[in-house]
């Protein structure tokens, strides 16, 4: 099928295949179906352009197609699209399925500090407390709160005192986590507002604690 794999073009291919700009025998480059070629059609078209411009031609053996016949071109464009249909349905599925988990009080995702990511015996997944973190976190919380101390003077008192670490950073997401007074945070989409759902998880700290650190 090919006669030297030295050619290269300005392109990276689904399968991993990189060519670059450089002379070559190389005319024919052959692949099972159109979605191994490329699930994206905006580049699998430019791919084809940038091909032919270099006397490469790109072929399916199970859905050979002569792309220089014009009625070919419609068949071509369902081959390339179909795929990336698919996919963009797939990620929507997934996407509806992980916010209608959320509104059901669910964490998707990674727990946050003082959390740790479990699976009941059903495989149904949950977040449990983690220590030492979690206590460290509800002393951390109350710390906060008394007003005394900056809250990155609790963040580095609490990591010497626990002997563990969390970043600036990630202390100051942490702290304004709703999660962590029972809540789950359903972000805006379409018409349908940013709110907080009650979790099914245990609450590291109460809402007035967590009200009063905000």
């Amino acid at each position: 099928i090919f006669s030297s794999f030295e050619i290269e073009l300005p392109c990276i291919f689904n399968s991993g295949l990189l060519l670059k700009k450089k002379s070559s025998k190389t005319n024919l480059i052959l692949f099972t179906k159109w979605d191994r070629f490329s699930r994206n059609a905006g580049d699998a078209y430019q791919i084809i352009n940038t091909l032919n411009k270099s006397g490469v031609e790109p072929q399916a053996i199970e859905q050979p197609l002569d792309i220089t016949i014009s009625e070919n071109k419609m068949m071509l464009a369902i081959y390339l699209t179909a795929p990336e249909v698919e996919n963009d349905r797939r990620a929507l599925n997934t996407f509806y399925g992980m916010r209608r988990a959320e509104k059901e009080g669910r964490l998707m995702g990674r727990a946050p500090f003082g959390y740790i990511n479990r699976s009941k015996e059903d495989g149904r997944k949950y977040v449990g407390f983690k220590e030492p973190e979690a206590s460290a976190m509800r002393w951390a919380f109350n710390e906060i709160a008394k007003g005394t101390l900056a809250a990155d003077q609790v963040r580095q008192k609490m990591n010497k005192l626990n002997k563990i670490t969390i970043s600036r950073s990630a202390f100051h997401v942490a702290i304004h986590n709703p999660l962590y007074c029972g809540n789950i945070f359903i972000a805006k989409f379409q018409d349908e507002e940013a709110h907080l759902v009650q979790g099914q998880h245990e609450p590291l700290i109460s809402q007035d604690l967590f009200d009063k650190v905000q």
